[in-house]
């Protein structure tokens, strides 16, 4: 291909240029293709001839008004025409170019122009600039060409100075890896400020092919796939995050025929980000892994044909880039035996000549062979494979040992993202605590977990000084401008000051603690919802008592006084007095406070512990009480209507507040509940405000008892207890006769045991699988009482009832509040901060 031709071309100007510059190669390229487009994006497009010509004219106009040689110009940068065509200039005009991102902070944009004293111009600036009819300078390949700043999220941001000649490598690997030319549109969905960014223009502009650039940050990916699929692009390129996000809307009917190869970089990529692209937009293409780093550009590139199996975890990173020679060596610089790990270092004429300005670290970093070439030391972890794939394992600081085990982060990572309920995940190591921490990013559409089920889940494929103490789980990791983990914006887990076990009891109940969450080791003092315990996960363990001891706790018993020294002090109240553990308790105290009381009741087939993470979320200095359904915990015949539920919800509030005004909420079946019981006390001359309705859902038999309009999805939101935690769709087939008898005699089982709920002691899980099957009966035969008073509806964002139905049940006035997560996921971290707030703005009547 001319492209990458190494024979050097003469300037329009008369003088030669080396080839094995960014310039030359821009030139030959531009010059083989003239009257194909080079750049096109949704708003404007140019080709190869006329952005040839610009750059020429404005590369003149840069040098003859940036007289000091060698001082950098710094860009504002855009995925635009303009943009790209500003880069160009100015490395014609002989200076080298810093890539500014519009996202960057203020003072991070300042510290680079302070370091570098570049001359800062806008893309408008530059095409503003007179016009010089003074030669072009002969650029070398050894003179600067782009700085680099480094993205600050292992360290301080640093400039890193590629040399002129580096551009050659970049041609190659285009050519020989990605396969690009002339007929190839390569989509570059990444910002050209980033390094991969620069990198992937470069690889497409020098092999003649067309840029197809797509403003992800600014235009979202609303519209990107039929953007591609207009403009018929063979190849599209970004990172695995925003991969995705962009993903996980999409279908198989959402195929992209045009694309031949997809690739990802910036971060590790793993075996579901490759069946999500094979799913969905490119099932027959291939998929790249292209990895790289700021003083290297590209490192290596591992390819997955359609019909290539890919590997579960972490992908290999491949094999070298062009012109990049990869050896792993020991701390003495000695290369290791095949399959062992150790420092990844890259030897090459074509990487970064060092730090801008800063010898000392460039010194540490890089050394001149007797060759002419570079050897960097990169930090990071590495290996060969059997297949020869290197595979990074994470930087050489990131490692940590545990019980005497190294553990590589990055291997913990991939277990994480390989649960089916990660959407991203980062994990951290505090060398000194010897202990790892797990940033997780969940899909609430699947199911949002405790950090408790996430590490019993790791538990299954991890060794457990792998596993770690702590977890967060997050709605989205935090980004740099780059799209890169911002590992300084992790939010800390919470503190913990474990105070030692007291006695045999204690001792007993932590080690059943450290089992069910998956810890080394429980204080006394500390609190099993902050460790990471859900409402199941108490059942669990009270349940494990019930076997062990022969006494029951309730489950609002223990929301009281959750931790060990609480707990223990439970068991011994309990053997001295049997009669405690069969109370049937319908309500307790969820949180001490000030302020006026907030009674919230639980949904069906949950108890009042499950709102434990709400309750706590809470602004200001409430006290909250929970509510659960009478036999739940504890013999005693279930309420067999909402209004006989909200008369005894109401005489259990008065046991705490025997008058009004009354603050009064309830979360899915305890939502009907809690309407019906304000309706009770209005009428009986009380206050109630506010009165706060927790995503409860209309069963059509409701809905049309109340006059109110059907929706698609009208009463299928699954029971908070046990839903679906792995998101899989279940196929339709039809049954067997056997099948068919053993499905109905399940449903007459079922019903037996609803129409006695609450008389039998039921294992836990299928007690609250009855008193859910109860509660959803309920609802469909309830004639609720038209509500005169304000009410505060907090819905979940898939919630399905259509507002005109709500207005028919709720006659005063109507305040309606949308939330992140699903029905579940809304009351469970990290989505019930957000349900938190609005119970606050609620409870302070501000912000409705």
């Amino acid at each position: 291909m001319t492209t990458v031709n190494p024979d050097a071309p003469e300037q329009p100007d008369g003088g030669s240029a080396p080839s094995e510059t960014v310039v030359a190669l821009w030139r030959r390229s531009a010059t083989a293709n003239p009257d194909a487009v080079a750049i096109r994006t949704p708003e404007s497009s140019i080709t190869y001839r006329e952005a040839l010509a610009h750059t020429d004219d404005r590369g003149r106009a840069i040098a003859a008004a940036v007289a000091e040689p060698g001082r950098p110009v710094a860009v504002d940068i855009e995925s635009d025409v303009e943009s790209v065509l500003s880069i160009f200039a100015v490395l014609t005009s002989g200076h080298p170019v810093i890539l500014l991102d519009p996202f960057l902070p203020d003072d991070r944009r300042d510290h680079i122009l302070d370091l570098s004293g570049a001359r800062r111009l806008t893309p408008a600036a530059i095409a503003a600039l007179p016009s010089s009819a003074a030669p072009l300078p002969v650029v070398g390949p050894d003179d600067p060409g782009v700085l680099v700043f480094t993205s600050g999220s292992t360290g301080a941001p640093k400039g890193v100075v590629h040399p002129q000649r580096a551009g050659l490598a970049q041609a190659l690997d285009g050519r020989d890896f990605m396969g690009f030319g002339p007929a190839d549109r390569v989509a570059a969905l990444l910002p050209l400020s980033f390094g991969a960014g620069i990198d992937c223009l470069t690889m497409a502009l020098f092999n003649g092919a067309t840029l197809l650039l797509w403003d992800v940050r600014r235009r979202t990916t609303i519209g990107l796939r039929e953007w591609l699929a207009h403009e018929t692009a063979t190849t599209v390129h970004c990172t695995p995050s925003l991969l995705r996000s962009w993903l996980a809307g999409l279908g198989a009917a959402d195929e992209i025929p045009s694309v031949r190869l997809l690739s990802t970089c910036g971060e590790p990529v793993h075996h579901g980000d490759v069946a999500q692209v094979r799913a969905t937009v490119a099932p027959q293409a291939v998929f790249c892994s292209w990895s790289g780093a700021s003083e290297l550009a590209d490192l290596a590139f591992n390819f997955f044909p359609a019909g290539r199996e890919v590997p579960t975890g972490a992908i290999p990173v491949g094999a070298p880039a062009s012109k990049k020679h990869i050896r792993i060596v020991d701390d003495e610089g000695n290369d290791v035996p095949a399959g062992t790990a150790g420092e990844v270092v890259v030897e090459s004429g074509y990487i970064s000549l060092g730090y801008f300005n800063n010898p000392q670290l460039t010194a540490e970093k890089y050394t001149e062979l007797p060759d002419g070439r570079r050897r960097f030391r990169t930090g990071d972890l590495g290996r060969f494979d059997d297949e020869g794939q290197l595979r990074l394992l994470g930087r050489r600081d990131d490692a940590v040992k545990i019980r005497g085990y190294l553990v590589e982060p990055i291997e913990v990572e991939a277990a994480l993202r390989a649960l089916p309920w990660t959407v991203d995940a980062v994990v951290t190591a505090d060398r000194e605590a010897a202990r790892l921490t797990a940033h997780v990013a969940v899909d609430p559409a699947k199911w949002t977990p405790s950090p408790a089920e996430i590490r019993t889940a790791l538990a299954k494929t991890l060794a457990p000084w792998m596993i770690p103490r702590d977890v967060v789980v997050l709605d989205a990791l935090p980004r740099n401008e780059r799209g890169k983990v911002d590992r300084a914006a992790l939010p800390p887990p919470p503190p913990r000051a474990p105070e030692p076990v007291r006695g045999p009891t204690e001792a007993a109940l932590m080690h059943i603690w450290c089992g069910i969450l998956e810890l080394d080791t429980v204080g006394r003092n500390e609190d099993f919802v902050s460790l990471g315990g859900d409402s199941l996960a108490a059942a669990t363990m009270l349940t494990e008592l019930r076997e062990r001891w022969l006494v029951d706790i309730s489950t609002a018993d223990f929301a009281g006084t959750p931790t060990i020294a609480g707990l223990a002090e439970l068991l011994d109240d309990a053997h001295r007095d049997r009669a405690r553990s069969a109370s049937g308790a319908t309500i307790t105290r969820l949180r001490t406070g000030t302020g006026a009381p907030l009674f919230l009741m639980a949904g069906a087939g949950t108890p009042a512990a499950s709102l434990l993470p709400l309750a706590r979320e809470i602004d200001g200095d409430p006290a909250v009480f929970g509510l659960q359904a009478y036999g739940l915990e504890g013999r005693g015949r279930a309420d067999r209507s909402i209004r006989a539920a909200a008369r005894r919800a109401i005489a259990d509030i008065r046991s705490v507040q025997p008058e009004g005004p009354y603050r009064l909420g309830g979360y899915s079946f305890g939502g009907f509940v809690m309407l019906e019981a304000a309706s009770i006390l209005r009428a009986d001359g009380q206050v109630c405000d506010p009165v706060i309705v927790l995503d409860s859902r209309f069963e059509p038999q409701l809905v049309r008892r109340v006059g109110g309009r059907m929706t698609e999805g009208t009463g299928t939101a699954g029971p908070a207890a046990l839903p679906d935690r792995t998101g899989a769709a279940t196929e339709r087939t039809t049954p067997s006769r056997s099948q068919s008898l053993q499905i109905l005699w399940t449903r007459l089982a079922m019903r037996g045991l609803v129409a006695t709920a609450g008389l039998w002691t039921l294992p836990t899980t299928l007690q609250w699988n009855v008193f859910w099957d109860l509660g959803r009966d309920l609802i469909r035969r309830h004639r609720p009482t038209p509500y005169a008073g304000a009410v505060t509806l907090v819905k979940a964002a898939d919630n399905p009832d259509h507002p005109d139905t709500w207005a028919r049940l709720v006659t005063g006035e109507l305040h309606t509040v949308t939330v992140p997560g699903d029905h579940h996921a809304m009351m469970r971290a990290p989505h019930v901060t957000a349900t938190a707030a609005a119970v606050a703005a609620a409870l302070e009547n501000k912000g409705l």
